[in-house]
């Protein structure tokens, strides 16, 4: 079990630094599985089992300290606050290893706003194909996109925290569902003025389909773009995400949804047929 060095300031229990047993000085970090380590804060990936460590028992104990702004022989419960939330001290001892656990807290539904946050973040940016390739669009030909399958799936991620009650846990999910693709169409205007936006992934174009089969997802350029100062106009490819959040207890629901943003630049040129 560790000591606490602590110091009163101005009526509040401040706490310095932990004086780990000397077996297992040194040992302090943020996270881990040995004596003497220091679990802080919101955790990511595959819970953990709050009621056992490698199999073994483990059992939860309230940090209390000596607060002398309250009166002899009173004690409190050591905690801190660290951007509006507050952190309860316990030690948490599986066997003859024990670890100092700081137990934020927060509900689930904050659980689920910082699985959100980490999901965002692991959106990737859209992947998208097109036919005719960016380089060889034709003026009066529709231009297909959609996305490659292995892009368009499911992202999640999971935040979590351990407590004496057990692991309390949220993810949330974005799921892809709309594609936007916006272009500049114009010889007199550098602006991206056009946009087409439809539902799903788009379908596959196919070789054998030619170029009059139209798909929910295309756009038909109706000027070239020569006479654009770099020969090619810009577009932007969006993706929306809906997310959604599930937890420990079942709790969930919907979540903002987010856009994920590319830029592309697409050559487009005018067919002239030749008559004879």
């Amino acid at each position: 079990m560790s000591t606490w060095l602590w110091a009163s300031v101005a009526g509040a229990l401040t706490i310095f630094v932990p004086l780990a047993n000397s077996a297992n000085a040194g040992e302090d970090a943020w996270a881990g599985s040995g004596d003497g380590q220091i679990w802080a804060g919101v955790q990511t990936g595959t819970p953990e089992s709050a009621g056992s460590w490698n199999g073994v028992a483990c059992s939860w104990t309230l940090e209390t300290a000596y607060d002398s702004s309250v009166g002899s022989g009173s004690t409190a419960p050591i905690t801190m606050e660290i951007d509006g939330i507050e952190y309860v001290l316990y030690t948490r001892t599986c066997g003859s290893s024990w670890s100092s656990v700081w137990v934020p807290q927060i509900s689930e539904a904050q659980l689920g706003q910082q699985a959100s946050a980490l999901v965002r973040a692991s959106i990737p940016a859209p992947q998208l194909q097109m036919a005719p390739n960016p380089n060889s669009a034709v003026v009066l030909v529709s231009t297909w996109f959609w996305a490659d399958s292995t892009w368009w799936r499911p992202v999640s991620a999971t935040a979590w925290i351990p407590t004496p009650d057990g692991v309390i846990w949220a993810t949330a999910t974005a799921i892809p569902s709309t594609i936007t693709f916006a272009t500049e169409d114009s010889v007199v205007n550098s602006a991206i003025t056009e946009s087409v936006t439809c539902v799903g992934p788009g379908p596959d174009w196919n070789l054998g389909w030619g170029d009059d089969l139209d798909s929910p997802c295309s756009y038909e350029y109706r000027h070239a773009s020569t006479a654009h100062p770099s020969g090619r106009f810009d577009a932007r490819v969006s993706v929306d995400w809906s997310i959604e959040w599930t937890s420990s207890s079942g709790a969930g629901g919907s979540l903002p949804s987010w856009t994920s943003t590319t830029s592309m630049l697409v050559r487009v040129q005018e067919l002239h047929a030749l008559v004879r």
